[in-house]
C-alpha cells in the first residue's frame, strides 16, 4: 500500500501587526485605569440635565464659600461689562435723530441698570454656565420695555414632558435641525422655591422674547456648563486646606507647655502626685520638682509648601478662564511690570474682547431690537430715522483699565496723525463719544463747538494762521524743517534723531547754534548747507529760561537746582529716552553726550550715565543721584581715599587675563573699569556710585552655575564681569567707600 505523502500547504504570508501610533490610543493598565471614564457620547448627552444640576450647584456652592472663585466672578463682570457697560451710537445721516435715539437709550439703560443686569448676567454666565433674560412689560418706563434675569433651573421640559425623547428638545429648549433656538419652555417661578417639581406651571416662549447667553465647548452642544468646570475639583481641597492652616495656626499662637522628666519613678509609690495648673504671667518665676523641666508644644504651621500648592491650584483654575494669576489673586508679589503687561495683553484682553463680543451677539443686539419696538410707540422719537431694521450703530465697550497712560496717550496721537483713526473713534476706544465730549469741552471753555474741536484739531494737525504757543514753529517752517531732513538720504533712525533735535530747538530747549554743532558732530556726512537749511525757520526762537519762569524745589539736586519741579521730571524723562536711543543704537555716543549736555547735565555727569549706559544699564534711581558740584562737597569728598585695594587689584588683572584668554565676559565698561583698578588708580566718587550699583544688580549671579571652580563653565561670563569690577573685594570696598563719601557729603551741607 503506498504511503499517502503529507499534503504541504502554501507558505503563509507574515500577519502584520496593527499597533497604535499613538501612546494615548495604547490599551495598557495605566490608560485603561486613567481614561475608564471616557465615552463616545454626543455633547446634549453628555452634558445632561442631571449632569448640569450637579456640577451648577457644586459650582453655586465654591461662589459662595470661596473667596478665590467670588473674587475671580467680580473681577471678570467688572473687566467685561465695566462701569457703564456699552455705549451706543448711533450713524445715521440725521445726526439730530442718532443724538435723540441715544440719548432714549441712554436714559432707559439707566433706569432699568442696564449695566448691573449685564454684571450679574456674566457671574451667573461663569458661575452657571448660562443666564437668561426675558423681555417685560412696565408702566414705570416711558418705553414700557422692562428686563427679567433668569437662573437656568428655571428653563427646563415640563415635568409631564421630562421623559419623552425628542431629538429637538433639549430640556426646555426647542431648536431646528440647525440648532437655531425656535423656543423656550420658562416655568412661572423658580425650581428651587421649595416647590414641587410636578405642581410647577410654565409656558413655551418664541426665541425673540427671549436671551440665552453660554459657551459651546463642542458641535451640537445647546446648554452650558460652568466655564471653570475642569478646575472646580481643584477649588474645595484649596479651601480646606487654607483653613486647616489658619485652624493650625491659631492653635500654634497658643501658648501650649508640659512638663516632662529624664527619671521616670520605678515605683509607683514614687510617682509624683497630679500637678495644679500653673497660671504664667509676665516675669515670673517658679521652681519645679526635682528631675522635672518644662517643654513647650511648638507646632511647624503654616507650612512652608502652603503658598506654593495655593499658587499652584490657583493658577490650574486660572488656565480654565484665560485670566492672569496676578489678577486673580489680587496681588503682583510674584509678577513684574512687564510679564503683568503681556498677560494682560496676550491673554486677559483677547478674553474680554471675545466675551464682549458674544454678549453683544447674544444680549444686547436682542435687547437693542426690543428697545427699537418699544420706541416705535413713543411720538416723535424715530422721527427722521429709518426703518428700525436698517438704523445702523455701533457698541463701544469700556477699556480696560490702562497700564501705561503714556503710552497709550502716545499711541492715540499717532494714530490721529497718521489717520489710523479718528477723534470718534479714539474716544470710542476709551468707552467715550467724541459729540458728547466736545460738547462738555466747549462748555468748559466758554466757546462753541466748532471753535473747540478746531483747537483740538489744531493741536494734533497745525494749519496755518492757527494759533500757536509762544516759540512754537508754524507749519510752513515744520514743512521746510521735515523736507531738508528728508533731502539727507538718511535711515529712519538718523532721521528721527535729527527731528528730535530739530524739535528741542523749535520748543527753546537749546539753541540753534548749539543744534547746528550737534548734529554736525553726530552726522559728518551730512553737508553744512543742509544743516542750516534745516535750522533756518528757527534761528529766531526764543529760549526758554526754566529758572526765571518757574520756583526751584526744594528737593531738586546738582544740576537741577536752579530749574522748577515740572522741568526737573521733563529732564530725567529727556535723559532715560536719549540713553534708551544710545543702548538701542538710533544715535552714536557723541551725540548722546551732546544731548545730555545740552539739557544742562555736565560733562562729568553726561559721560558717566553714557558709560554706565553701555556697561550694566542706568536704573531710575540712579538718574535721581545728581552730585552738587559745589565747591565745599568736593573739597569734603577729596578728602576720602579712593585708591583701588590689593584685593581688587589681584581681582581686576585676573578678570582681564580671564578675558584675554577667553574672548568672552565684561563689556567695554567693565574692562576700562578694571584697568583703572589693576593699575592702582584713584577712582572718581561717581565710579564708586556705579560700582555700588552694579554688585547690588549683580549679585545674584553668585548662584549661577560656573561662577565657582569645579562647576561646568568656570569662569563664566557673570564670574569674568564680577572679577573686572574688583570681585568681593571690590563690593566691599565699594560700600564702604560709598558710606564714607555720603558721611562727608552731609558734613559738608
Amino acid at each position: 500500500m503506498a504511503r499517502r505523502g503529507r499534503h504541504k500547504h502554501p507558505a503563509r504570508a507574515p500577519q502584520q501587526m496593527v499597533r497604535a501610533k499613538f501612546d494615548l490610543a495604547q490599551t495598557t493598565p495605566d490608560n485603561r485605569r486613567h481614561w475608564t471614564n471616557a465615552d463616545g457620547l454626543a455633547a446634549r448627552a453628555a452634558i445632561s440635565p442631571a449632569v448640569r444640576r450637579v456640577v451648577r450647584i457644586r459650582s453655586r456652592y465654591e461662589a459662595d464659600n470661596n473667596s478665590w472663585y467670588a473674587g475671580i466672578l467680580r473681577t471678570a463682570s467688572n473687566h467685561i461689562v465695566g462701569a457703564a457697560g456699552p455705549r451706543l451710537q448711533v450713524l445715521t445721516a440725521d445726526t439730530d435723530a442718532n443724538r435723540r435715539l441715544e440719548s432714549a437709550w441712554r436714559q432707559w439703560s439707566h433706569r432699568v441698570k442696564l449695566a448691573d443686569i449685564l454684571r450679574t448676567c456674566v457671574e451667573a454666565y461663569w458661575r452657571d454656565g448660562e443666564v437668561f433674560i426675558m423681555r417685560g412689560n412696565s408702566i414705570r418706563f416711558p418705553l414700557g420695555l422692562d428686563l427679567l434675569v433668569l437662573e437656568s433651573d428655571q428653563i427646563a421640559t415640563p415635568w409631564q414632558q421630562s421623559q419623552l425623547v425628542d431629538p429637538f428638545v433639549d430640556d426646555g429648549i426647542r431648536f431646528d435641525r440647525a440648532t437655531n433656538e425656535l423656543e423656550f419652555y420658562v416655568y412661572d417661578h423658580h425650581p428651587g422655591l421649595n416647590t414641587p417639581v410636578s405642581t410647577l406651571q410654565g409656558q413655551w416662549y418664541a426665541a425673540r422674547e427671549v436671551c440665552h447667553l453660554y459657551r459651546a465647548e463642542r458641535p451640537g452642544q445647546t446648554r452650558g456648563i460652568p466655564r471653570a468646570t475642569p478646575a472646580l475639583q481643584t477649588l474645595p481641597i484649596m479651601r480646606r486646606q487654607e483653613l486647616a492652616t489658619l485652624y493650625s495656626a491659631e492653635t500654634a499662637a497658643n501658648f501650649a507647655m508640659y512638663l516632662k522628666s529624664n527619671s521616670p519613678a520605678i515605683d509607683p509609690a514614687d510617682s509624683p502626685a497630679d500637678f495644679a495648673e500653673i497660671e504664667l504671667t509676665r516675669n515670673m518665676l517658679t521652681t519645679l520638682p526635682a528631675g522635672w523641666e518644662i517643654g513647650q508644644v511648638e507646632p511647624k504651621q503654616p507650612g512652608p509648601l502652603y503658598e506654593m500648592f495655593q499658587r499652584q491650584a490657583l493658577m490650574s483654575f486660572c488656565r480654565c478662564t484665560n485670566m492672569p494669576y496676578t489678577l486673580a489673586a489680587g496681588t503682583g508679589k510674584d509678577a513684574n511690570f512687564s510679564s503683568f503687561k503681556g498677560d494682560m495683553k496676550n491673554v486677559w484682553e483677547p478674553e474680554v474682547q471675545v466675551e464682549q463680543n458674544r454678549i453683544q451677539m447674544d444680549i444686547v443686539e436682542r435687547l437693542w431690537q426690543w428697545f427699537l419696538e418699544s420706541a416705535v410707540f413713543v411720538p416723535g422719537l424715530l422721527n427722521g430715522l429709518p426703518a428700525i431694521a436698517d438704523i445702523e450703530h455701533r457698541w463701544h465697550w469700556p477699556p480696560l483699565p490702562e497700564l501705561d497712560q503714556v503710552e497709550s496717550a502716545q499711541a492715540a496721537e499717532i494714530r490721529l496723525r497718521t489717520g489710523l483713526a479718528t477723534p470718534t473713534e479714539e474716544h470710542a476706544r476709551r468707552g467715550k463719544d467724541w459729540d458728547l465730549e466736545s460738547v462738555r469741552g466747549a462748555a468748559d471753555f466758554g466757546v462753541s463747538v466748532d471753535a473747540y474741536r478746531k483747537a483740538v484739531f489744531a493741536q494734533t494737525f497745525p494749519v496755518t494762521g492757527t494759533p500757536q504757543a509762544p516759540g512754537m514753529p508754524t507749519d510752513t517752517t515744520v514743512t521746510t524743517a521735515s523736507t531738508a531732513v528728508a533731502d539727507t538720504a538718511m535711515n529712519g533712525a538718523q532721521v528721527s534723531s535729527i527731528v528730535a533735535i530739530i524739535g528741542q530747538v523749535a520748543a527753546g530747549v537749546i539753541p540753534a547754534a548749539s543744534a547746528k554743532a550737534l548734529i554736525r558732530s553726530a552726522f559728518p556726512l551730512v553737508a553744512e548747507a543742509n544743516v542750516d537749511q534745516m535750522l533756518a525757520p528757527f534761528q529766531n526762537v526764543a529760549q526758554q529760561t526754566p529758572a526765571a519762569t518757574q520756583q526751584a524745589p526744594a528737593a531738586a539736586a546738582g544740576e537741577y537746582t536752579t530749574i522748577g519741579q515740572r522741568a526737573f521730571t521733563n529732564n530725567q524723562k529727556r535723559i532715560r529716552k536719549t540713553l534708551d536711543s544710545l543702548t538701542s543704537g538710533e544715535i552714536s555716543e557723541v551725540m548722546a553726550d551732546q544731548t545730555l549736555q545740552s539739557i544742562g547735565l555736565s560733562p562729568e555727569r553726561s559721560r558717566a550715565l553714557i558709560d554706565d549706559a553701555l556697561g550694566s544699564g542706568v536704573t531710575d534711581d540712579e538718574l535721581q543721584q545728581v552730585d552738587a558740584a559745589d565747591g565745599d562737597i568736593m573739597a569734603a569728598l577729596s578728602d576720602v581715599d579712593l585708591t583701588p585695594s590689593e584685593g581688587m587689584k589681584e581681582e581686576a588683572q585676573r578678570g582681564l587675563d580671564w578675558r584675554k584668554e577667553h574672548g568672552r565676559g565684561g563689556t567695554p565698561v567693565g574692562i576700562a573699569r578694571a584697568r583703572d583698578i589693576a593699575n592702582g588708580k584713584s577712582l572718581s566718587p561717581e565710579t564708586v556710585s556705579r560700582m555700588v550699583s552694579f554688585f547690588s544688580r549683580h549679585e545674584g549671579n553668585k548662584k549661577a552655575e560656573g561662577f565657582s571652580p569645579g562647576e561646568d563653565g568656570f569662569p563664566s561670563n557673570g564670574r569674568i564681569a564680577w572679577a573686572l569690577w574688583g570681585g568681593d573685594a571690590g563690593m566691599s570696598w565699594a560700600r564702604s567707600k560709598y558710606e564714607q563719601l555720603q558721611n562727608a557729603r552731609e558734613v559738608a551741607k
